[in-house]
């Protein structure tokens, strides 16, 4: 009988493995992975598959809450998107909205790890947050980018805002005191492609990724024991409407 291997990367203890993950995506994904069916960990994980005859969420039966936006959002997955795909689109007006959340599940005293892939279609005038947020009916999480200010009280998000410039940046708010503030040097926003953003929460740290690549500064300050959720959406800074894809998203911590 042939010896079993582990996977590439993958932490012998995973217990310990939130505090050496740090830019080794390909690890965190291994663990995330393998972590899904494990009783030890409580772990969220979203492909955005199925089809139903109503509107996202209520009709569906999975257990999210309410979709929140300014004006009608449209939020629902996309019919024969190939692997699932979910769709989030504003209304047409300047400064309509669509978020969505999950539950208040993960923090950072037992330590959290967020994931997402998606893509939006148009970049200009434009918003999107991405990451982990104090409640599950935020409407953008930083109300100013430029000097952040928050509607969360703590949480971490990458986000975007062309109000404030073209930069991708991670912010994080402790108590409504920001945490972190810092742009990616390395990547920037293309309209209609794939972008990758994951989140590594560990006591009152968090800490930000783009693409495997993590934001300078080493994490900013969050509230370790405050419950968050994960979270996603966009925000139009035009009269059009604008549509952030998503393949996937997740979140996964120990269990306690």
């Amino acid at each position: 009988m042939a010896a079993v291997t582990s996977a590439p990367f993958l932490p012998r203890r995973l217990d310990q493995a939130f505090k050496r993950m740090g830019a080794r995506s390909a690890a965190a994904r291994s663990l995330f992975a393998a972590s899904l069916s494990n009783p030890a960990y409580t772990a969220y994980f979203d492909d955005f598959i199925g089809q139903t005859a109503g509107t996202w969420p209520a009709s569906a039966n999975w257990g999210y809450p309410a979709t929140v936006g300014t004006n009608t959002e449209v939020i629902g997955i996309k019919a024969g998107a190939v692997g699932g795909q979910l769709s989030i689109a504003t209304a047409g007006a300047s400064n309509d909205s669509a978020y969505q959340s999950v539950g208040l599940h993960w923090n950072g005293t037992r330590n959290f790890y967020y994931i997402a892939k998606f893509q939006i279609d148009i970049i200009t005038t434009l918003k999107f947050e991405a990451g982990m947020v104090d409640s599950i009916t935020t409407n953008g999480a930083v109300n100013a980018k430029a000097t952040p200010t928050f509607n969360m009280t703590t949480g971490a998000v990458v986000i975007f805002d062309t109000s404030d410039d073209t930069n991708i940046s991670f912010i994080t708010a402790a108590g409504g005191t920001v945490g972190a503030n810092v742009d990616h040097a390395q990547v920037s926003l293309v309209a209609a492609t794939d972008i990758i953003v994951e989140i590594v929460g560990s006591g009152g740290t968090a800490t930000g990724y783009v693409n495997g690549i993590p934001f300078p500064g080493g994490g900013g300050a969050i509230t370790a024991a405050t419950a968050l959720t994960p979270y996603i959406g966009i925000t139009t800074r035009s009269a059009e409407v604008k549509t952030m894809l998503v393949d996937y998203m997740g979140a996964i911590g120990p269990r306690g």
